[in-house]
């Protein structure tokens, strides 16, 4: 590498300049400062500004007589660039100190064993320096009210534990009209018991195709749909002092190709062109003739409209979305600047995807997935020596059981697939199934249960768990994908379909939860249908999270085609508006907002209300009825609260002998009325109950 760049007001460079800025908004884009070839810096948006220069950086490390790096030299050099930042007397200094005690060695060990056989020893320390450089300017660029959080939070106990946390998700815009109607919305989320809110990907996205936002051009700017970049950073703060905890994604694995450091790429910069996946010549096979849907490999022109420059970079996620090469090691700083950049808008939970994105197809590489985990492991210590109250959370659930993989919280995206598949089957085998077959998450890390999220609906449910039913999981997929389009006959549902992103058969659907539950034209049955959705996803074990608006039953918008952008990505008719008018429907107990609203927030302070409901352990309880499925909250005084959920369109009943296994004497939770388990329990045509109860013996773990 011969150039130099620029990093949220970080210079990482291999001469003797080191600059830094101390404000957490600036518009310091990771830019060349000059071209290799000499090319002029881009203009615009994302030009940069002049930074105070601070003095030159130390030596590196003579690796003249060594092949390698020497940990205690590499830490020498990070702390060496960190004491040419002046810290003064900030508040929680001394804490910041102690952190380093603890993490700095571990996280320049975790860098020595990623990267010190990709580039030479010199070379690696002065990449730790510019990492040091970072970790110092991040902290005294956060502000005192997140340092104190993150002083908080150090002695608290994981908040996915506790029985009171909810997640709410959206587009600010969407849902809102943007950051400011989120700020006056806070007094609903309150009201509704939310405690986080994730807020969909609100930075300026790729002009050509957004993903939804995935497709981001620049963390130091959004959406201006949306507001600016003070007004996100004054919304965390508002929503913390609120008692609600904000969860923000940054996309570790690509960019977009019109983000500064791709801009900077195409125009020849060496520097950049290593973050890139590049080749000379590269293969054919462009990826614009891809469908948006498609998944790579491919590879894209770097200049599609210059016929001389041959030029191509890999783009495995999507068509338009250029992979970042995270064998180099200046990627992982500078990623690391833009996650610590996003953290200082007040972010608590950073979505970071799958760590199976981030060193594929990286040849030599004998375990692809143990190379991205150490990864977002190293991210994360970052983030205990910077902010030690944010984590990271995954969209796998896999990496909950993960020693030491970096992730501590991910979605149960599998089990909302089965609670659909529940419903459309009125058979609840299947999740039954993977209710006996789940472990729980090692200590220390936890789900989130959302009914639906942003994406399409995918059939991601393991394969195991269907052919243990006697099932073929292509057919099964296949039959989803088409009762949740409305193409089979008796479906409820009529949603747009989506090729599957997945590679398996069986398109994704698109869909709100009362449009894929039918109340469009089955108000009641389909108002059932999605109380017992959240009811499921609510007592499974994790966090419930719901999509705002779901509680109001929004359906989808019939004119999400019309949108400007938006025509080829149906993914946006399950994003409509929620205008106010549907906001204040909730006090109309007549209508179907009113009754489902009610009954979610009913739901949500019943939770709150039992000490069962604390922590992620599930045990699985057979109803001997296939179309009810049940599972066991325990609590540490010996009580269980038994969940009963009913997928059939008639009414079931669990026999007295069936819950024998318990003390006759039950509460069933949600009327808070005594019950005699002796009697049975009817569930009316997808009913659901939670019933505290007394197991006759010790329930096994």
């Amino acid at each position: 590498m011969t150039a130099s760049g620029r990093i949220q007001g970080v210079t990482i460079t291999q001469n003797a300049q080191f600059e830094a800025t101390a404000d957490p908004l600036s518009l310091g884009h990771l830019l060349p400062a000059s071209g290799a070839d000499g090319a002029d810096l881009p203009s615009g948006p994302h030009s940069i500004h002049a930074l105070p220069s601070l003095a030159p950086q130390l030596s590196a490390v003579d690796s003249g007589t060594s092949d390698h790096a020497s940990v205690d030299d590499l830490i020498s050099m990070a702390r060496a660039r960190m004491q040419q930042i002046e810290l003064g007397q900030q508040a929680q200094h001394a804490e910041f100190d102690r952190r380093l005690e603890r993490h700095l060695e571990p996280l320049i060990r975790s860098m020595l064993q990623l990267y010190g056989q990709h580039i030479a020893p010199d070379e690696l320390a002065l990449v730790v320096g510019d990492l040091g450089s970072l970790l110092a300017s991040s902290w005294l660029a956060r502000s005192d009210f997140l340092r104190g959080m993150d002083s908080d939070r150090e002695h608290q106990a994981p908040w996915w534990d506790s029985r009171h946390a909810v997640v709410g998700a959206c587009y600010a815009d969407r849902w809102a009209g943007g950051f400011q109607g989120v700020e006056q919305r806070i007094p609903y989320l309150k009201d509704l018991g939310v405690t986080h809110l994730r807020l969909l990907p609100p930075f300026l996205a790729s002009e050509s195709f957004d993903d939804g936002g995935f497709s981001v051009a620049s963390y130091r700017s959004t959406n201006p749909k949306m507001g600016s970049i003070g007004q996100l950073a004054d919304l965390g703060q508002r929503l913390q002092e609120n008692g609600i905890s904000l969860m923000l994604d940054v996309v570790l694995s690509r960019t977009a190709p019109d983000h500064p450091w791709a801009n900077a790429a195409a125009r020849h910069n060496s520097f950049f062109e290593e973050f890139y996946r590049i080749q000379p010549d590269g293969p054919t096979g462009d990826a614009a003739q891809r469908s948006v849907w498609a998944q790579g490999p491919a590879w894209e022109r770097v200049v599609p409209g210059d016929p001389h420059d041959r030029r191509r970079v890999r783009t495995s996620e999507h068509a338009h979305q250029w992979d970042l090469d995270w064998t180099n090691p200046r990627v992982f700083v500078a990623m690391a600047g833009e996650m610590l950049h996003v953290a200082g808008l007040g972010a608590q939970v950073l979505r970071v995807g799958s760590p199976w994105h981030l060193w594929r197809g990286v040849p030599g590489t004998p375990d692809v997935l143990a190379a991205g985990r150490q990864v977002l492991r190293t991210l994360g210590t970052v983030l205990q020596i910077v902010a030690p109250s944010v984590v990271l959370e995954s969209n796998d659930p896999v990496e909950l059981r993960v020693t030491d993989g970096g992730i501590q919280v991910a979605e149960g995206l599998d089990r909302a697939a089965l609670i659909w598949s529940s419903i459309a089957t009125r058979d609840a085998t299947l999740l039954a199934q993977e209710i006996r077959n789940h472990g729980a998450p090692l200590a220390g890390k936890g789900y989130l249960q959302p009914v639906r999220n942003h994406d399409a609906l995918q059939w991601s449910f393991s394969d195991e768990v269907v052919t243990a039913a006697g099932l073929n999981p292509d057919a099964h997929r296949r039959f989803l994908g088409e009762f949740y389009s409305g193409r089979y006959q008796g479906s409820f549902a009529t949603n747009p379909a989506v090729p599957s992103r997945s590679g398996r058969i069986g398109a994704a659907v698109c869909g709100t939860a009362a449009s894929l539950a039918g109340i469009r034209h089955e108000p009641g049955p389909g108002a059932d249908r999605v109380l017992l959705a959240h009811a499921v996803a609510f007592s499974l074990g994790g966090v419930p999270e719901l999509w705002l608006g779901d509680e109001l039953g929004v359906l989808d918008d019939p004119l999400w085609s019309l949108e400007a952008g938006h025509e080829l990505d149906p993914r946006w008719a399950h994003r409509p508006r929620v205008e106010q008018a549907l906001i204040d429907s909730r006090h109309d107990l007549f209508s179907v907002s009113g009754r489902l609203y009610g009954a979610i927030r009913r739901m949500l302070q019943v939770r709150a209300a039992a000490p069962e409901f604390d922590g992620q352990s599930v045990i699985d309880f057979d109803t001997r009825n296939e179309p009810v499925v049940g599972y066991q909250r325990p609590s540490s005084d010996g009580s269980v609260v038994l969940c009963l959920a009913n997928f059939s369109d008639w009414g079931q009943y669990v026999t007295g002998e069936t819950l024998s296994g318990f003390q006759s004497k039950a509460t069933l939770l949600q009327e808070d009325t005594q019950i005699d388990l002796r009697n049975g329990v009817l569930l009316e045509a997808h009913g659901w109950a939670w019933i505290r109860c007394i197991p006759r013996r010790a329930p096994r773990l």
